[in-house]
C-alpha cells in the first residue's frame, strides 16, 4: 500500500487545534433589534447600541448591551431618536445629538450612560445630527453633521460644558471618527460632490489638516471607527451613490497615520451600521442597510504564538478528528461519503 505522501506529495499536518489568520472578519452576536443610522460604543467585549432607524416608519429608543457574545435588551433611550453620535465606553459614555421623528426635529441633546441607565448632560451648542464623534465621557469630540445644512464646525465637550473647537477643513456629514479629543481623525462623508468622500483630516485638539485619501472613497462607514490616536485606526462599510454602492459597502480599511491599507472586506454589505471605539486590532461592526442588519462581524489581529494558517494548507485536527483545509477566506472541513 502506498503513503499518502508518495501518493499526493505531501504530509498532512496534524494540530490540536486549527491554525488561525493573521488579521480577519469573524460573525459576532447578533442584535435583537436591526438597525442602522445610530452610533455604538464600548468594545468587542463590552459594548453597547442604542437608537437608530428600525422600520420604515422611524426610528426605535431601544438600547442593547453586548458582552463578547450576546446582546442583551437593557433600558431604553429617553428619546426615540437616530443620527447621533457617540463617546465612551460602555460603563461610562456619551450619546451626543441626533435626530428624532416623529417628530423630526434636530436634538442638541446630550446623554450619560453608565452601563444601565441613561442621565442628564449639558447640551451641545447646536441641535445636529449626522457628524463625527469620539472621546470619552469627560473628552468628547463632535465635528461636522447637519443643522440641516452641513457645516465644518467642531465642539469639544470637558465633562461640565461644551465649548467651540477648530472648524474642519471641509464641511460634510455622516463622517466618522476614530480616536481621542486632542488626536483624532475624521473620514469620508458627503461634501456635496462625490470625489470629496474620499478625503480624512487629523485634529491636535486645536485645528484640522488635511490627511489622507481612502482606497474606498465613502460615507457612513461604522460609527464610531475604531482606534485610540490618528496613527492607528479602522473603518468598515459604508456607502457611496453610483455603481461603487456593493464594494463600498463591505470595504475595510486600516490607517497608520499616512497611508490607508486596504484589509479583507466584511462578508455583508453595510451602510451606516454601528461600530466600536477601540482599538483598531479589535473591531466590531454591527447592523446597518441595507434593510434593519441585526448581524455583527468583529475584526481580530492575532500575533505570537499562534500558529497562522496559510492558504491552501491541509491538517488534521486531532481534537475534533476532522480533516481540514484553508482556502484564502474560509477553513473548511473535508467530508467523505
Amino acid at each position: 500500500m502506498g503513503t499518502l505522501k508518495g501518493e499526493k506529495g505531501f504530509n498532512v499536518q496534524s494540530l490540536a487545534s486549527d491554525p488561525v489568520q493573521t488579521a480577519a472578519w469573524s460573525t459576532g452576536g447578533a442584535m435583537n433589534t436591526g438597525r442602522n443610522q445610530y452610533a455604538g460604543l464600548g468594545i468587542v467585549t463590552a459594548a453597547m447600541v442604542c437608537g437608530g432607524a428600525d422600520d420604515p416608519a422611524g426610528f426605535t429608543s431601544n438600547t442593547e448591551t453586548y458582552d463578547g457574545t450576546t446582546w442583551t435588551e437593557t433600558t431604553n433611550l429617553p428619546i426615540t431618536m437616530g443620527h447621533q453620535g457617540s463617546a465612551g465606553t460602555e460603563a461610562a459614555g456619551l450619546v451626543i445629538g441626533g435626530f428624532s421623528s416623529p417628530p423630526g426635529v434636530l436634538r442638541n441633546t446630550c446623554l450619560t450612560w453608565n452601563g444601565s441607565a441613561y442621565g442628564a448632560s449639558p447640551s451641545l451648542g447646536t441641535a445636529i445630527k449626522q457628524g463625527g464623534s469620539c472621546g470619552t465621557q469627560t473628552a468628547a469630540l463632535y465635528n461636522g453633521g447637519e443643522q440641516p445644512a452641513l457645516t465644518a464646525q467642531t465642539e469639544e465637550f470637558n465633562g461640565v460644558t461644551w465649548s467651540a473647537g477648530g472648524a474642519m477643513v471641509s464641511a460634510r456629514n455622516n463622517n466618522r471618527d476614530f480616536g481621542v479629543q486632542t488626536d483624532a481623525v475624521t473620514v469620508g462623508g458627503s461634501v456635496g460632490g462625490a470625489p470629496a468622500v474620499w478625503l480624512a483630516e487629523t485634529y491636535n485638539g486645536t485645528g484640522w489638516t488635511v490627511g489622507n485619501l481612502l482606497n474606498t472613497g465613502r460615507e457612513g462607514v461604522g460609527n464610531p471607527g475604531g482606534g485610540t490616536a490618528s496613527t492607528a485606526g479602522l473603518v468598515a462599510g459604508g456607502s457611496v451613490p453610483g455603481p461603487g454602492e456593493a464594494a463600498a459597502g463591505i470595504a475595510a480599511e486600516k490607517y497608520n497615520g499616512s497611508t490607508w491599507t486596504t484589509i479583507t472586506s466584511l462578508s455583508n454589505r453595510r451602510s451606516t451600521p454601528g461600530g466600536t471605539v477601540s482599538p483598531s486590532t479589535s473591531y466590531m461592526v454591527q447592523g446597518g442597510t441595507p434593510g434593519y442588519i441585526t448581524s455583527s462581524e468583529v475584526y481580530s489581529e492575532n500575533s505570537e504564538p499562534n500558529t497562522f494558517v496559510v492558504e491552501g494548507q491541509v491538517w488534521y485536527n486531532s481534537t475534533s478528528s476532522a480533516l481540514k483545509f484553508f482556502d484564502g477566506t474560509d477553513i473548511k472541513t473535508i467530508t467523505t461519503s
